[in-house]
Formats: structure tokens, C-alpha cells, sequence
């Protein structure tokens, strides 16, 4: 009937014979697994002659998880937490299991932690492109190709390549004109260039004022560019728009040309495997590699797709006091939140990204947070202390959700819940009389032995 199954040998040493190696499950037997939560409560509660007569098992494990869910909010320890060093871009992603946060920390030299406080009177709303009119800027790029049917028809390839709903459109074919129905949002970097060569492509005859889209290298099928001009802009890993270019197709490499017919810049991409027939003036089904023809008078364009708000851009940029973490009113009617310099972060939760105010670069952080304790098996477990609690929750929902149980039952059974959690409140609260009483010497009040 003992629980423990293994030896004294095979706790401390694990599978592998090694102590301390990292595939021990030390402290483990504080916890009960919810599989074992569902199976010990069907056979204590459900059966006949029992509290609950009938409950599937479905249902049950169901009403587990929800529970399990709802303690640990507030109930169970939060045992979770990582560390990063912020980097010169000053954002973090969440973690994979993150559903709130219950502080941010930055650790001194000596290993300390002092927390660090939202910043409120900034945020990173999204941000449009607008024209010198103030209007919205929509994407507009239309590419025609002929099909082998001979009808005309227009694909869209730009930046904004989803409708109002949602719906892909870039790769749908339709007869007609058609252009984005959602705005431009502002890139960290966005350059785009019109291809304006001549039919023939030949970087090499003279016409040193042209952007080009050629071929060599790998067989003649390695698709490149050639612009006339410097772009500082263009950076590795940025990602390419443009007719017959694939999605996802990045810069593979940038250098400038110092030929003496052509001085430029020249980018290589990441997908050589492009719709060949699409570069052609005048598609004709076939596929295979345009040989000597291209597609002018049409913009490519490479951009990095982070998003960024001149709101978060500017207070980024913005360098604090050294004494605060906000200069506004200096020190005169400070609000005590701002009174450190241990910097200050902002959350934004439709992009999952933190984002850290300029003190906080190479400094290391941490986060420590709430989860559900559901992201993985090995997570969906319950400390002893509130196992009855666990119990009483799921009892409690499924009586609640019968048809015909008469709701003073209903009643009995909330009243059970609360008084379960409270209890499992206490215990995992995990006060001490020594520990108290250490802290109670210190203050004004003498405590005596």
C-alpha cells in the first residue's frame, strides 16, 4: 500500500546513476499527478450509493482541468520564472506558458533582485502609414499575367496581402482589379524600389542609372537584384515582395558593386526556387527560367516586418535620469513608482512582446509569472496540501451542472469548495512560527523568548 515505489539509490541517483545530473525528480512526492486526482475522485465519489450516482469520465476530467486552471491563479505556489539579458532591440518574448505576470526583477552583481514597475503613460499602439494629406496609405501593388486560357488576370504581391477578413489573397487569381482592403501599418525599415531596366537584361551595357531583376548562378536559376544607388535600409534577413518572388523569401545578402559599367547595390535571396513564368512580359505557361526578360515599369519591395509606434519609439529612445526612471516634474511631486532607476517595461500583449525603457540594455532580468499549470504533462500535478481541495472543486462543478439537483445540494457543495480552498490557502501559504517571529524581533516591539 506504500506510494513510494522506488529505493533510496534510485531517488537520489535518477535513471542515469548520476546525482545532481538533472534527470532526478527530487521533492516530487509533494505532488499528486491530476490523472490521479481524476481516478481516486471517480472512485471515491461516483457510483452507486455514492454523492455523485452517475459522471463520465470525459466530464470529470474536464471539470479537473478547470480546476487545476483556477488554483493556480491564486491558490497554488508560482514556481515560474526565466531570465534573460535585454538586448540593444529592449524586448523579450513571453514565455511559451505565460498568462500573467507577478513581477519583473533585475539582478545586481551580487546576485539581488529589485523589482522594476510597469510604465503607464506610455504605450505601442499601431501605427498607420499616412501620406502628406493625413490619408491611410493601402497597398496597391497589382501584377497582371496572362494565363494560358488568355484571360487577364491580376494578383496582388504587396505587404498587406489579406482582405478585410482575413482571407489570403495573394496567391487567389481574379479576374479584374483588386486592391488591399487593410492599411499600411509602419515598419521598423521599409525600402522599395521600382525595377525600370530595359527588356534585356545586361547590368553590364552601360545603362548604369537602372534597377534590374536577373539570374546567374546554380544553372541560371538563382534570382537576384541589382539596384542603382546605395540603400541603407536593406539589411540580411529582411523579407522580399515582388512578382514571381515566393512568400517568405528573405535577403540572403547584401554588397555594393563597384563595376565600372555598373555601380549599385546587389541582393541575393534566400528562395531561388521563384514562379518563373510570372517575370515574363508576356506569360506564356511555360515554366522554366526567363532567359534575357524581365518584368519592368513594377516595385519590388524589402522590408523588416516588425512593427513599431512613434509612441514606444521615442520614449525608447528617450534617456531617463539617472536618479528616476521618469523625468517628468524631475523630482517635485513625483509619483513614488518612478522613484528608482532600476528602469521600467511595458507589456504588449496582441504582439507577446515586453518592451524595456533605455536603462535596461545588457541588464539582466527576471520574470517571474503564472501559468495554468496545464501547459505540459509533466506540469499537470497537485501539491498534497490542496488535494482535497481539487476534489471538492470538481464535485462541486458537476453537481452544479446536473439537471434536477435540488440546490440546497448545490448549495452544500459551494459551501464544501470555499472551505477546501481556504484550507489549501493556509497550508500552501507556508508560515512559519520561528521565521515570523525573527522578523517580529526587529521591529518596534520587543518579542520575547
Amino acid at each position: 500500500m506504500g506510494l513510494i515505489k522506488q529505493n533510496a539509490r534510485e531517488y537520489y541517483e535518477g535513471v542515469d546513476g548520476i546525482q545532481n545530473s538533472g534527470e532526478e525528480k527530487y521533492g516530487n512526492y509533494q505532488y499528486t499527478s491530476l490523472e490521479t486526482i481524476i481516478n481516486q475522485f471517480i472512485i471515491a465519489y461516483v457510483g452507486e450509493n455514492k454523492i455523485i450516482p452517475k459522471a463520465k469520465r470525459l466530464d470529470v476530467s474536464f471539470h479537473a482541468q478547470r480546476a487545476l486552471q483556477e488554483l493556480s491563479y491564486d491558490t497554488f505556489k508560482c514556481t515560474k520564472s526565466q531570465e534573460i539579458v535585454v538586448p540593444p532591440s529592449l524586448t523579450m518574448v513571453l514565455p511559451q506558458d505565460y498568462v500573467n505576470y507577478t513581477k519583473f526583477s533585475t539582478v545586481d552583481s551580487a546576485g539581488l533582485k529589485k523589482i522594476i514597475y510597469p510604465i503607464s503613460k506610455t504605450s505601442s499602439p499601431i501605427s498607420y502609414q499616412q501620406d502628406s494629406d493625413g490619408k491611410l496609405k493601402f497597398e496597391d501593388n497589382i501584377y497582371k499575367k496572362i494565363n494560358q486560357a488568355g484571360a487577364t488576370i491580376y494578383t496582388e504581391y504587396g505587404l498587406t496581402s489579406r482582405d478585410k477578413d482575413g482571407n489570403y489573397i495573394g496567391k487567389t487569381s481574379r479576374k479584374g482589379e483588386f486592391k488591399s482592403e487593410v492599411p499600411l501599418q509602419n515598419f521598423v525599415k521599409e525600402t522599395r524600389v521600382d525595377v525600370t531596366g530595359p527588356t534585356r537584361v545586361n547590368p553590364g551595357n552601360g545603362n548604369n542609372n537602372t534597377n534590374y531583376i536577373f539570374y546567374g548562378g546554380k544553372g541560371g536559376l538563382d534570382m537576384k537584384m541589382l539596384f542603382h544607388g546605395d540603400y541603407p535600409d536593406i539589411a540580411v534577413g529582411q523579407t522580399v515582395f515582388g512578382p514571381g518572388i515566393p512568400e517568405s523569401t528573405t535577403v540572403a545578402s547584401v554588397f555594393e558593386t563597384t563595376g565600372g559599367n555598373y555601380r549599385g547595390t546587389s541582393i541575393t535571396m534566400t528562395n531561388p526556387k521563384y514562379e518563373a513564368d510570372l517575370l515574363r512580359e508576356n506569360p506564356t505557361g511555360v515554366a522554366g527560367r526567363p532567359t534575357g526578360f524581365m518584368v519592368k515599369e513594377t516595385q519590388v519591395i524589402i522590408v523588416d516586418l516588425k512593427k513599431q509606434s512613434k509612441s514606444w519609439k521615442d520614449y525608447k529612445a528617450h534617456v531617463v535620469s539617472t536618479e528616476t526612471t521618469n523625468d517628468e516634474g524631475v523630482r517635485y511631486g513625483l509619483d513614488p513608482q518612478y522613484a528608482h532607476s532600476n528602469g521600467s517595461y511595458y507589456i504588449d500583449d496582441n504582439t507577446g512582446l515586453v518592451h524595456f525603457s533605455s536603462l535596461m540594455t545588457g541588464k539582466t532580468v527576471v520574470l517571474d509569472y503564472l501559468s495554468d499549470s496545464l501547459g505540459t504533462n509533466s506540469e499537470m500535478k497537485v501539491h498534497k496540501f490542496a488535494e482535497d481541495a481539487m476534489y471538492k472543486c470538481i464535485a462541486y462543478a458537476i453537481m452544479s451542472t446536473k439537471a434536477n439537483v435540488q440546490e440546497y445540494v448545490v448549495k452544500r457543495f459551494q459551501k464544501d469548495k470555499f472551505a477546501s480552498i481556504r484550507k489549501a490557502k493556509l497550508r500552501l501559504s507556508n508560515l512559519k512560527l520561528e521565521e515570523l517571529t525573527q522578523i517580529l524581533r526587529g521591529k518596534s516591539k520587543q518579542i520575547k523568548h
